[in-house]
This record gives C-alpha cells, sequence and structure tokens, in this order.
C-alpha cells in the first residue's frame, strides 16, 4: 500500500505539465451533510449501505493534482464497504488496515480547476445491526492535509477546516409488500411458477413487480435492487430483491427451470413386454419414464430410472420380476428427461439425477405426451398346412384378448400380395385362408389384438411360416 500511495503521488509530480500559482496557507473546508440514514441508502452487493458524500467547498480558484486526506469514524457504528470518486479523480488508494481510519490518496493526471464547491467521493458504510433510532454518526477529519503539484511547484500543506454533520439512525420500514412474477412471464404448477430450459437462450430473467401491502400500488423502483441467481441452466432459479430508500429488508422469490417435454413418445408391445421410445432432449443427463396402470389415481405413477444415458432412448417394461406388465391391462406411459445432480448453492439441497430422492427433486423436467396401450403378449404360429389353393392355420390361443389378426403374402418383408384377415373370437386356435393360388409360397403371421374403448391395440408379430399351396 504504501508503494501504491508514493507511485500515485510521483504521478502527480511527472505528469502534471501546467504551472500554476499555489497561494500558500489558502483554507479549504471538507464538508459531509448528514441527516437522516433512511434518506442515504443505497445497495452495495446487495446490503443497504450508509451513502456519504464528501465535498469541498471554500477552494480558491486553482488547478489540483494531489489531494490526501484522513477520515475517522465510529467502527463499532458502521464499517467501510466501498468509495466512488468524482469522474475528475482517478479511484483512490485507501488505507483502511486500521480499525476507524480511512486515509485517502487522490490523483488527476491534468488536473482540477474548481471553483466553490466540488465533490470528491461517495463512501459507502454498512451500519451495524444494533444501531438504535436516534443514534448519530459522525465523521472527523485527522490531520488532512492537500497536496498540489506542477512541474515546477512542490506540494504545499495546506489547512483543513471540516463541517461535518451527523448522520441519525431513524426507524426505516422493513418491506411487508408483494413482489410478483408479471403475468406470462412463468407459468404454474400448482402454486410453483417454472421456466421451460432453453438452450439457446441459456439464461431466464422473468420479469416482475414490486406492490404496496395492499397488493396494487406499485413500489418506485428506485426502492429496490435485484439480482437473479442460479437461472442459467435447469434447476431452481431466483430472485433476490434489495430494499434500499423507503424501505429496508429483501424478498426472495424462486422459480423451477424444466427440461422441455420429448417431442415424440411411442409405446409398442413387444415379445419381453412393453417397450417405450422417445425422442431425446438437449442437454439433458437421463430420463424417467412413469407409468401407471389405467383408471389409477394420479398418486399411482411409478417411476423407472435411465441413469446417465442420452444416447439410448428406449426402455423395455415388464423385462423382469421388478416390473411386471399383465396381460390385458392397459397401461399409460410419460418420459421427463432430468438434469445431472448438482448441490444447489443457494439452498444447499440435492438436486437433479437421482430419481430415488422421495422429495421429486430430480423431476425437474417437462412430461411429454402420454401415450397408452395394452399389453398383448405374443403369440406362437404352430402350424401351417397346404390344401389346394388354401393354407390351413394353427395357433396358440389367449382368452385374455378380443381375437387375433392373420397376414399372408408372398414374400417375408409382407409387401408383396399382402392380405390381414381379423378373427374376432378369442377361443379360435385355427382357420383355413382359402382362394390363394396354386403351387405359390406364402408366409404366415399372427398377433393377437384387444379392443378397449372403441380403441384397437395390437400385439407384436408371431414368428413367421412359410408353405406351399397345392
Amino acid at each position: 500500500m504504501k508503494k501504491l500511495l508514493a507511485l500515485l503521488l510521483s504521478l502527480v509530480m511527472v505528469l502534471a505539465l501546467v504551472p500554476a500559482t499555489v497561494a500558500e496557507g489558502a483554507d479549504y473546508t471538507l464538508v459531509i451533510e448528514g441527516g437522516e440514514v433512511d434518506e442515504h441508502l443505497e445497495a452495495v452487493d446487495g446490503k443497504n449501505c450508509l451513502a456519504v458524500e464528501l465535498k469541498m467547498t471554500e477552494q480558491v480558484e486553482e488547478t489540483i493534482f494531489g489531494l490526501t486526506f484522513d477520515l475517522t469514524y465510529d467502527p463499532a457504528q458502521i464499517t467501510f464497504v466501498d468509495s466512488e470518486a468524482d469522474s475528475a479523480f482517478s479511484m483512490p488508494v485507501i488505507n483502511s488496515t486500521q480499525a476507524g481510519l480511512l486515509r485517502f490518496a487522490f490523483v488527476s493526471t491534468e488536473g482540477i480547476a474548481a471553483a466553490e464547491e466540488m465533490h470528491v467521493a461517495t463512501l459507502y458504510f454498512q451500519l451495524a445491526d444494533n444501531l438504535e433510532e436516534g443514534t448519530e454518526i459522525a465523521f472527523e477529519l485527522v490531520e488532512g492535509a492537500f497536496a498540489e503539484t506542477t512541474d515546477t511547484v512542490k506540494p504545499v500543506q495546506r489547512t483543513i477546516d471540516s463541517n461535518f454533520s451527523p448522520f441519525t439512525v431513524s426507524a426505516i420500514p422493513v418491506f411487508n409488500g408483494v413482489v410478483k412474477f408479471n403475468e406470462g412471464e412463468v407459468q404454474y404448477k400448482g402454486q410453483t411458477p417454472y421456466v421451460i430450459w432453453d438452450h439457446n437462450k441459456g439464461i431466464h430473467e422473468p420479469a416482475f413487480t414490486v406492490y404496496e401491502e395492499d397488493g396494487e400500488t406499485v413500489v418506485d423502483p428506485e426502492n429496490y435492487d435485484y439480482e437473479y441467481k442460479e437461472n442459467k441452466q435447469p434447476g431452481t432459479g431466483y430472485l433476490f430483491v434489495y430494499f434500499k430508500g423507503a424501505y429496508a429488508g429483501e424478498a426472495q422469490l424462486f422459480f423451477k427451470i424444466y427440461l422441455p417435454a420429448t417431442t415424440k413418445t411411442w409405446v409398442e408391445n413387444v415379445t419381453d413386454g412393453i417397450r417405450v421410445s422417445w425422442m431425446p432432449v438437449e442437454d439433458a443427463a437421463g430420463y424417467v419414464i412413469y407409468r401407471r396402470a389405467w383408471g389409477a389415481t394420479a398418486s399411482s405413477w411409478t417411476a423407472f430410472a435411465r441413469w446417465d444415458n442420452t444416447t439410448e432412448t428406449t426402455w423395455l417394461d415388464g423385462h423382469d420380476d421388478s416390473h411386471k406388465v399383465y396381460a390385458g391391462t392397459r397401461y399409460q406411459y410419460g418420459v421427463k428427461a432430468y438434469f445431472a445432480r448438482r448441490t444447489d448453492p443457494v439452498s444447499g439441497e440435492q438436486i437433479g439425477g437421482n430419481v430415488n430422492d422421495n422429495s421429486g427433486n430430480f423431476n425437474l423436467g417437462e412430461v411429454g405426451q402420454l401415450k397408452t396401450t395394452v399389453r398383448i403378449t405374443t403369440r406362437k404360429l404352430v402350424q401351417v398346412r397346404p390344401g389346394n389353393k388354401e393354407l390351413t392355420v394353427k395357433w396358440e390361443a389367449s382368452k385374455n384378448f378380443t381375437g387375433y389378426q392373420i397376414q399372408y403374402a408372398t414374400n417375408d418383408q409382407f409387401t408383396e400380395n399382402a392380405v390381414a384377415i381379423k378373427i374376432d373370437d378369442a377361443k379360435t386356435y385355427w382357420t383355413t385362408l382359402k382362394n390363394l393360388e396354386a403351387n405359390t409360397t406364402y408366409y404366415v403371421r399372427i398377433r393377437s389384438y384387444h379392443i378397449f374403448d372403441n380403441m384397437n391395440y395390437y400385439g407384436e408379430w408371431s414368428n413367421v411360416i412359410s408353405q406351399k399351396t397345392n
């Protein structure tokens, strides 16, 4: 600090190029005009601070290149936070290692020729929490002196008077109004506000309005500062409003940042269960698949995890004993993306990426379209016997479904001369395909179907058997 102060004062000596006549012994007055504390509060780093305006008056008309002074205060009442120099001065060197003492050194490389009143700096102090109403906060100038110089005149000590009016701590009303997000800025799930993560935007700052206690009168924005935190990625975003001027205290709002929904979802019956597929979501760390039996309550949704898997977007339900599906039962599915697990630095909670967390903190995605199907087990084609321009087909029947669909064609891709017929009796286990071409090879397969609420649901196709007609 001493080296920096010496360097600044040396800059004063070197950079001042215009000679000026200095009247030795001319007096200056350093002024701080006090008043009610709440009239001088400003937000610094989100906290209400006492803004102290430091001015110089009764200045003779001459050029000033350097300015130093010492200022003392009661460190039990206030703590120095920051300073802001007048634009005519460079930022000051501040020595505040001793509690209650600030030693300033300002520099103007081109010199300042100011008469009468001149603003020097604004000093910011944090008030102690235990200050009672009516407490006076005063300052004192300690052996301070202005140092002025040109290229020909060395610094001259100046006599400094001070005129400090004390500040008086007043009862600042704590804000008891309402802070609301503006209409259309957020959506709601119950009482929880949320926005949908926008990968390209990468930041979410939903606009808000501050109201008086009546909920209608808008508070002048000059009475508060604000900042958004944790609003640049999926999770929980925060809005902090710090009051100043006519109010004290702060308000905090939160909003969830959900990953967007999957754009498309499919469900289909396969041999081992029901396969759920979906379009991937950008920035997802994995997915959660929800299932419930049709007609069950909303609370009966079951969640299945997809840990740290963003390349494979399929899930096989019913593949083991822990995820069973039952023939003839209708199921509904939905898919949500989740983000990587991390600690929320504001709340300190673990969020994202843990589907076993009963708090549901992982559930910060939007569900895609819900898809419904009936679990239909795969049929087995047992036999295809040839006949005269006909084939007799036998299969394993199941009474759990409405009926069967048989498909036959002249190629194994079922694209040439393909025909599909339905058998609406679940007890039937055989049929004859007639009016076929003679001496022609046909490929045959079968699947069950089930009608539920006038909707047709189909199982997976069976094995394929080829046979030549007579």
